[in-house]
Formats: C-alpha cells, sequence, structure tokens
C-alpha cells in the first residue's frame, strides 16, 4: 500500500561513486533544507505560488537543529527565488559533497511543485520523467526542471552513511485536481504537451526499473520519503486557528512528518515516524498516499543516527528558547501540535503550562518549579479541542441550506459558515443536480446526494459522521509512553463487501484493551469490551486477535460502501462503559463518540482539564469497503 516510493525508484541504476580518504573520525550531521512559496515564471498562473512550502522549510530546519541536534552551521536553507536549479545543483554536488564524510548523516528535505518532462532515457513506461520544480522552472520549456535522473546523478556524488530524502510535492498525475480557497495542489500547472517532445523519447520499460530496493551499496543509503503516491497531489493545506494556535499553511504530509519527529523517542526508527505521520494523515481524511522506499538497511534505523554522534534529542523532550519571569518560549511553535492548556513538564520537575502557540514558537507559563534557557520539557498532558465541525455552506442552493438547518437543529458539533472566505473543514456544494461534501483539501468525501428540500436528512447525517470521525480522530495521543499497533484482516484496508474480518492489536505494556469502529455510515460500535467480554486484557509484547476462532463471533464487511475508521485504545483499567443486558455491542452516531472520548478521558485522568497521557496508548486504521 504504501512501501515503494515514486521518485528514488530509479536510482538504483546508477553506482555510487568511491568513497574518499576519511579525515575525521566522528560523524555528524548536514541537510540541505529546500522550500518555494515564491516561483519566479508563475506569480500569475493560477497554482504557481505554494504558500506552505516555505513554512514547511523552517519547520524542518527547527526540528533538525534544536529538536535533533544538527549543528546549526551545518544546515544549509534554499528559500523562494533563492532555490533555483544551479544552486540545488551546487547544495548538492558542491556544498554536501565537499563537506560530507562516509559515515555522515545527511538529510534533503524539498517543499515545492513537481512536475514532469519527456523522457529520454527510456526508463519511463509513460514516456515522461518526473521532475522537481525549482523556482526558475519555465512555463514553456523543461530547461531547469531536475529530472529524476538528474536528481539520480547528483546524489550518486554523496559519500555519506544514510542519505534521508524528503520531498513533499506532487510525484506525478497529468493535470491539476480541483482545489479550495485553503488548499492547492503541489503539481505545476504547466501543459507538458505544449513542449516539444524529443525523438528520443520512448515508452519503453528497462530491464529491473521495478526494482524498489533504492541504495544501498558500498558507500550511502538513501530513503525516500514521498508524500504522496504515483499519479497523485500532496496537498498544501490551511491549518486554522484553533485552542490559541495561530493558522498556518504547510504541506499536509511535511506538518505531520516534522511532528513526529519532535515527539520521537530516541529509539524510534525512520519507519515508526512514517507509520505515525501516515496515520494521521488518514485520521485527518487527507486522501494522499505517502510512500517510503524499501531500503531495509537504513527505514530501521533510529532517526538521524550515525555512529560516533549523538543522533538528537532526548525522549520527546522539547528545548526551552528563552525565559522571561513567570514565562518561557518552546521551539517548535505549531510543528508540535500542542493546544492551549497542555501541559509539560522538565526534568527537574517544573510544570509549564501552554498559552499560545505561535508559527515556529509556543508560549508556556511556569506554574511550578524554575527553568533556564536549554531546559527540556517533555508533554504530559493535552487538552483536547471541542471546536465544532466547521462546514463552508459554498454553492448549496437556498432550500438545500434550510432543510440541513431544520434537520441539524441545536446540534453543537456542526456548525455552518455562509462566508465563502471563512476557513471550513468541509464545503457544500451544488454540482448540477447533485450536491457533495467537500474537504478542504479539494476532496470530494460525499457525492450524489440530493438537491432542494430533499438534501436536508441526508446532509445533515453525512455531516453527524464528519463530526464523529473528527472527534475519534482527535483522541490521539501526542506523548503517548509505550507502542500500540492495530492491523485489520492481516494487513488489508481494502475490503469488499462480505469480507470477513479480524483485528490484531499488540502492545509494548499490559493494560485493557477497548476496540472501536466509526463504520462507513457513522454509526460508532464499541467492539471490544462487548457483551460476552466485559474486559479484554492483553499482556505486554503479546499479541491479541479479535474475533478469535473460538469466540463464535464473525465480523463481516457490510453495506453501505465507504470509508471508516478503527481505533484502538490501551489502558491501565478497563473503561467505564456499561453494555446493556442482552445486548451484544454498545454503539450509536455522534453522541456515542462524544461518550467514549469521555471515557477514555475519565480512565486515564486529567490534570486542570488536559488529559494525562503517561498511562494508555492508541493506535488506528482507516479501511475502504467497495462494491
Amino acid at each position: 500500500m504504501r512501501r515503494f516510493a515514486s521518485f528514488l525508484v530509479i536510482l538504483i541504476a546508477t553506482p555510487l561513486m568511491a568513497f574518499g580518504p576519511a579525515d575525521r573520525t566522528a560523524s555528524t550531521h548536514w541537510a540541505l533544507v529546500i522550500g518555494i512559496t515564491d516561483y519566479i515564471e508563475f506569480d500569475d498562473v493560477e497554482g504557481g505560488d505554494l504558500p506552505g512550502a516555505e513554512h514547511d522549510a523552517r519547520a524542518v530546519r527547527d526540528v533538525l537543529v534544536m529538536g535533533k541536534g544538527f549543528p546549526e552551521e551545518n544546515v544549509k536553507m534554499l528559500l523562494n527565488q533563492d532555490a533555483t536549479r544551479a544552486a540545488i545543483e551546487s547544495g548538492i554536488t558542491d556544498w554536501l559533497v565537499t563537506n560530507a564524510r562516509p559515515g555522515d548523516n545527511v538529510v534533503i528535505f524539498f517543499a515545492g511543485h513537481g512536475s514532469q518532462m519527456w523522457d529520454e532515457s527510456g526508463d519511463e513506461p509513460d514516456g515522461l520523467d518526473e521532475t522537481l520544480a525549482p523556482a526558475d522552472v519555465s512555463p514553456t520549456s523543461t530547461e531547469f526542471d531536475i529530472s529524476d535522473d538528474t536528481f539520480n546523478e547528483w546524489l550518486s556524488m554523496l559519500p555519506a552513511g544514510n542519505v534521508l530524502v524528503i520531498l513533499d510535492n506532487c510525484n506525478s498525475g497529468t493535470g491539476t485536481r480541483s482545489v479550495t480557497p485553503f488548499s492547492r495542489g503541489r503539481l505545476l500547472g504547466r501543459d507538458i504537451n505544449g513542449i516539444e517532445k524529443p525523438a528520443t523519447v520512448s515508452r519503453r520499460a528497462l530491464p529491473g526499473q521495478d526494482d524498489e530496493s533504492g541504495f544501498d551499496a558500498d558507500g550511502a543509503r538513501v530513503l525516500e520519503l514521498a508524500a504522496a503516491a504515483p499519479f497523485q497531489q500532496a496537498v498544501d493545506a490551511f491549518f486554522p486557528a484553533e485552542d490559541g494556535a495561530e493558522p498556518f499553511h504547510g504541506g499536509a504530509f511535511t506538518t505531520y512528518l516534522v511532528r513526529e519527529f519532535w515527539r520521537a523517542p530516541a529509539d524510534a526508527s525512520y519507519e515508526d515516524a512514517f507509520d505515525r505521520a501516515y496515520e494521521a494523515l488518514k485520521r485527518n481524511r487527507f486522501q494522499q498516499d505517502p510512500q517510503i522506499s524499501e531500503d531495509v538497511g537504513m527505514k530501521d534505523l533510529p532517526l538521524f543516527f550515525v555512529e560516533g554522534a549523538d543522533g538528537g534529542a532526548i525522549d520527546g523532550a522539547i528545548p526551552i528558547t528563552s525565559v522571561a519571569g513567570s514565562s518561557a518560549e518552546l521551539a517548535g511553535g505549531m510543528a508540535l501540535g500542542l493546544t492551549r492548556g497542555s501541559l509539560l513538564e522538565t526534568e527537574d520537575g517544573a510544570r509549564l503550562v501552554v498559552e499560545a502557540v505561535g508559527q515556529r514558537t509556543t508560549s508556556v507559563s511556569i506554574a511550578s518549579g524554575s527553568v533556564s534557557e536549554g531546559d527540556r520539557a517533555r508533554l504530559t498532558a493535552f487538552r483536547y479541542s471541542t471546536a465544532p465541525l466547521l462546514v463552508n455552506l459554498g454553492s448549496a442552493d437556498s432550500e438545500a441550506i434550510a432543510a440541513l438547518r431544520s434537520a441539524l437543529g441545536d446540534d453543537t458539533g456542526v456548525r455552518l459558515i455562509e462566508d465563502e472566505n471563512t476557513f471550513s473543514h468541509l464545503i457544500i456544494r451544488r454540482q448540477g443536480q447533485e450536491t457533495r461534501i467537500v474537504g478542504s483539501d479539494g476532496f470530494i468525501r460525499h457525492d450524489g446526494l440530493p438537491i432542494g428540500a430533499d438534501a436536508g436528512q441526508p446532509l445533515s447525517e453525512a455531516l453527524q459522521r464528519e463530526a464523529a470521525a473528527r472527534r475519534l480522530a482527535d483522541m490521539d495521543n501526542p506523548g503517548q509512553r509505550f507502542g500500540v499497533e492495530l492491523e485489520i484482516s492481516g494487513g488489508m484496508t481494502d475490503l469488499g463487501l462480505g469480507a470477513t474480518l479480524t483485528f490484531t492489536v499488540r502492545s509494548e505494556r499490559a493494560g485493557y484493551v477497548t476496540l472501536v469502529d466509526l463504520g462507513t455510515d457513522g454509526t460508532v460500535a464499541m467492539l471490544i469490551p462487548n457483551g460476552d467480554q466485559p474486559s479484554l486484557r492483553i499482556e505486554a509484547g503479546r499479541s491479541l486477535t479479535y474475533p478469535s476462532s473460538d469466540s463464535g463471533v464473525e465480523l463481516m464487511a457490510l453495506e453501505p460502501a465507504g470509508r471508516g475508521m478503527v481505533r484502538v485504545f490501551v489502558t491501565a483499567e478497563p473503561l467505564g462503559i456499561r453494555i446493556g443486558d442482552g445486548e451484544t455491542y454498545a454503539y450509536g452516531g455522534t453522541e456515542f463518540a462524544q461518550v467514549v472520548t469521555e471515557a477514555v478521558k475519565q480512565v486515564v485522568g486529567s490534570e486542570d482539564g488536559a488529559v494525562r497521557l503517561d498511562s494508555w496508548a492508541t493506535a488506528s486504521i482507516v479501511y475502504d469497503i467497495h462494491n
């Protein structure tokens, strides 16, 4: 599903250069960080500028330098119009090649547009090379595009030990999808058919092109994390102001990946961080599918690991950058994913309360103890959002709007917005003789709904389901101290009607399992515990499968087709949700989602309204049922 990347697949064909002699014994970290919001030649072209790309680059720089121990002078930034093709080439083939040594750790990050150009090497079945679009990319030629073949040549010069490439751009595709006022795709709006096709273009694939192992030769190993699958759009999204945080634009993938980098314990692997970022994207209903290349020799290593050097920060700790009286600032800002009222503690026991979250710093008050610049704090309790689902009425017809208002009644979980320029999580649009619900990322969530007065009830039900999904999605544990894994039916998430389902849970710590299904129709069902099993304990390091072969229970994928989500909680004590006499499962709609979340909060404990994080863990999985 997500175990190969599209851009670096081609790189295996080029051998690595031989190493020169190392002139120092200690390995270190290097990074080239590129973010292009402002394109030189595309100012007036739809989709030309990317509001979130520069923010992505600065967020990556901050987590590398302040969170993971990269020397500040070892991180080179190329932003906006400084990120030309020549500058990017020089950054890799001159600056990195000159400074990095065998055994060093190198990160190359790119946030900007992706594009395509005609393939001249014959290694692309569709006759097109995917490209990175530097700041000086041309609307009428591909002279300045950086093809995957060229990128490969530059990377092959690196003598470093571990090279991590993170690409937050559209990998391929043939056109720009419809966007909303709050997002756009990272695919350059350029018609490749208007550019002359070289005579050497071939649609023949070279032997071995499907090898997905990436670099793993005598020298550098390259691991790629890509924001989207081939022929998908990587979304430049708007993240609204909630719970004391400033609004910002950012790549959806980079936003969640950087958040996991900040939170990751010292022994977390690249794959661990990727998997959690992937999960967060799906929980939050983004439609892109990030990819990780199958370089087994690197993806299982601890993050930014190099021999003879500090691998980075202590477990999930955030540095304090300044102190003034009873107030202080933390590094990271929006990238941390914190909310006002959340609590942190230093190693010396000082307690900090989040007051406001800015673009790159987080303001806290010192509730007890004392802190100094350079101290580090860990998140201990999190205040979950109670904000409603915001729905923009967009171009829905007046009769549909009136019927929707009537059907929703005084439901406080959904708030209707009439101003088209005000951010909303969802947008209602009339399309011909049907009504659609579109996400802020531009992807259709629900279509085929009626228009006029008949739209009220179907729209209300769909929005209530979305509100329930959002509530459960928000019940992540941003500071969990032990790992939990959830797998459905042997790893399959695309299910046909009638498929038999099993769920496997693994936990690093003993506790009680709660398994909740948010079905495709919005019904929230508590699978565990149930009428037959009022509580179910899992032992540390063990797996638990439900239903078991001897349980006499069978779960099946049933209508309606659509997307659902299952969430597992492992808590020190069982949740206090009673299953009624004679009932197999506890279930309901949006209201029951609230019951579940409140039960979790009750059993794990809270402090000043913020939920403690040390005694429980969670995982989720998104699935699709197809006709």
